[in-house]
């Protein structure tokens, strides 16, 4: 690589300091621009003038636009002349609504289809503005077997399920702030799939369960909705779950927000007789499971799942209610269990005495392969001591556990507001 003095020379005596490239990488270094800057790059010099045509990526910003108009007519004009013989690695849309009637709706159907027929490997769509965008895609259009990556942001799907069985050789799947119907099967090619700030149903609740048989990771953060079932994921390593207040798997009885316990509770999955998370959870290795409501883990304990690949867990205070039955179960039916988390508030954020006094139903010693088990909070209380306590009970001793003095600040629930990706 020549040093800066020889640049310097270079451009002071005029020389083009591209010229020696090869126009593959330049096409390649022009595909990490946004496309109405690689079209620009035409005036540069006679070499330049048809790169942008052979870039194997598009990348619509709306922001670069006055309008969504004049958005479509760019894009009508580069793919009328783009050499669709060069198959696409990458296409990425930002489009913008700002509600208004009249404004023009970006076409991103007819994109999408172009960026199909073009092989592209990675797509991302996102919209900005006030409100979600309705992106209306025919499942006719959604069959890719090159397709690797989808990532979508703030959009609203309508219609039938968006089928994505048919691309086989999806592997990475992320849907964020979206209104969608996933169906039910997910491609065999899917390895990890994140799931945030989304409805994945309609307003009635979904009849069956949500499989993925190659899925290793799986992400499912503060759902929309009702909270999707999950039945076959054979393959699961990595799985992170936080419900929020926006699940609408609550019961009728407000007095109860969901801990009633009751039998004829209505408005939950309850009434179904279903496991909801758990038992599609079941064969995962490191598990993760915040909640600011126990209601969905709890009723799923009643199934008695058993974590026989579980190896390392992180639980907050929802498995302390009902008599500590979250934290003992996990401790009785994870045989390879090896490391435990407790993120816990101070005193001040939970009531100790909505757990009951501590009487189980039958001692139990917890697995062998344990190592260690990590208590944050903001200060030692004495119901911290207690949960210590109940541990030794089982045959934790005082030098496998950790207490560690964090900020209560650290286990908040964090609402990610919605960001714009940036195409540079």
């Amino acid at each position: 690589m020549a040093d800066s003095k020889t640049v310097a020379v270079a451009v002071a005596g005029g020389k083009d300091c591209f010229q020696d490239l090869p126009e593959p990488v330049l096409e390649l270094l022009l595909s990490f621009l946004p496309s109405r800057d690689a079209v620009r790059t035409s005036v540069l010099a006679r070499r330049w003038r048809i790169l942008w045509k052979s870039v194997p990526s598009l990348r619509f910003d709306a922001s670069q636009f006055e309008s969504a108009q004049a958005l479509n007519d760019f894009a009508s004009k580069l793919l009328e002349h783009r050499d669709r013989t060069v198959p696409l690695r990458e296409c990425h849309i930002i489009s913008y609504q700002d509600g208004a009637e009249d404004e023009a709706l970006c076409d991103l159907e007819s994109w999408v289809q172009y960026a199909f027929s073009c092989q592209v490997s990675v797509l991302r769509i996102e919209s900005l503005g006030p409100r979600r965008s309705d992106f209306l895609l025919s499942n006719n259009s959604v069959i890719s077997k090159y397709l690797t990556v989808l990532d979508l942001f703030r959009l609203e799907f309508g219609g039938n399920p968006l089928d994505l069985f048919f691309c086989q050789a999806l592997q990475v799947l992320e849907i964020d702030h979206c209104s969608v119907n996933l169906g039910d099967v997910l491609p065999k090619s899917l390895r990890h799939l994140k799931i945030r700030s989304s409805r994945l149903f309609s307003r009635h609740k979904p009849q069956s369960g949500l499989s993925a048989l190659g899925l290793v990771t799986f992400e499912l953060a503060d759902p929309q909705g009702w909270t999707p079932l999950l039945e076959n994921l054979p393959s699961l390593v990595k799985s992170f779950i936080r419900l929020s207040c926006f699940c609408e798997d609550a019961c009728d009885n407000v007095k109860c927000l969901g801990d009633c316990g009751d039998e004829s509770c209505h408005g939950c999955y309850g009434e179904d007789g279903r496991c909801v998370l758990l038992k599609g959870l079941s064969g995962t290795t490191n598990l993760e499971l915040i909640s600011q409501y126990s209601m969905i883990f709890r009723k799923d304990l009643r199934w008695r799942p058993m974590f026989s690949k579980l190896k390392t867990l992180v639980l907050n205070e929802w498995c302390l209610t009902g008599n500590f039955s979250g934290l003992l179960h996990f401790l009785q039916h994870s045989p390879i269990l090896e490391k435990l988390t407790l993120q816990l508030p101070s005193r001040k954020h939970f009531d100790i005495g909505s757990s009951g006094s501590y009487n189980p139903a039958e001692y139990f010693l917890v697995s062998k392969h344990l190592k260690v088990v990590e208590i944050h909070c903001s200060k030692e209380d004495e119901w911290v001591c207690q949960i210590v306590n109940i541990l030794g009970s089982h045959g934790v001793t005082s030098a496998q556990i950790s207490i560690k003095h964090d900020s209560w600040s650290s286990f908040r629930f964090s609402f990610e507001q919605p960001k714009k990706m940036s195409l540079n």
